[in-house]
């Protein structure tokens, strides 16, 4: 609403009048959902991909602002009517569109801290087979090869096909990665040593890249 309301403010600032302003201002709000959608499911891992994926993005976000910028201006005025040439302008709305973005996922990841979060489930393929899981029943991620295998508290393990750095990008919040080939749930961790950490009875090696990473992480001084 706080969006909707400043998005308002500027549009009554060109011109419009205030019903008239949070109409067009509330056309943002498709393309705001998609941007948080589509953006968080770039997961290349080469750079330059990775930003010619988002400009593709950004650029379709841009063509969806305009037409429904168009259309709902042109359904409120009359054809004599133009539509002020600021909200023709790219850049403007590419910076209204990355500050939007902006402030959404920060209050959003705000509201997280103070909200109690259901719990989240992921779903990949393995055997060729849909396979759901709630991400607190998985213990650690092993990379083997071309291959990841999904291990889980009940002693099950799944092959995967994704690497273990895509999974560590899914996973994010609650996993750490600890060593090229492992990946593990905090949660779960019952020791931190020198050189391994302890899932329960299961001994999960720390590599020399990683343990100024799980020092910081368990403020450990033995490491």
């Amino acid at each position: 609403m706080v969006e909707l309301m400043l998005l308002a403010t500027i549009m009554v600032s060109l011109g419009y009048r205030f019903a008239q302003a949070l109409m067009l201002a509330t056309m943002f709000l498709p393309v705001l959902l998609a941007m948080k959608f589509f953006l968080p499911q770039i997961k290349i891992e080469r750079h330059l991909n990775k930003i010619i994926g988002v400009g593709c993005l950004f650029l379709s976000f841009l063509v969806m602002v305009y037409l429904l910028l168009m259309l709902c201006h042109s359904w409120m005025m009359s054809y004599e009517d133009q539509m002020p040439s600021v909200l023709l302008n790219p850049v403007f709305l590419v910076l209204i569109l990355t500050i939007l973005f902006v402030v959404d996922t920060a209050i959003g990841k705000q509201l997280d801290k103070h909200c109690d979060k259901a719990p989240s489930s992921i779903t990949f393929i393995s055997e060729r087979k849909n396979v759901t899981l709630l991400t607190e029943q998985i213990l650690y991620v092993e990379s083997n090869d071309t291959e990841t295998w999904v291990h889980t508290l009940d002693g099950e393990r799944y092959r995967n096909k994704t690497s273990i750095s895509q999974w560590e990008q899914i996973l994010e919040d609650g996993f750490l990665r600890i060593h090229r080939s492992f990946l593990v749930n905090t949660q779960q961790i019952s020791q931190v040593n020198n050189d391994c950490i302890m899932l329960g009875e299961i001994s999960i090696p720390i590599s020399r890249k990683y343990k100024e990473v799980v020092a910081a992480k368990f403020a450990t001084t033995t490491l």
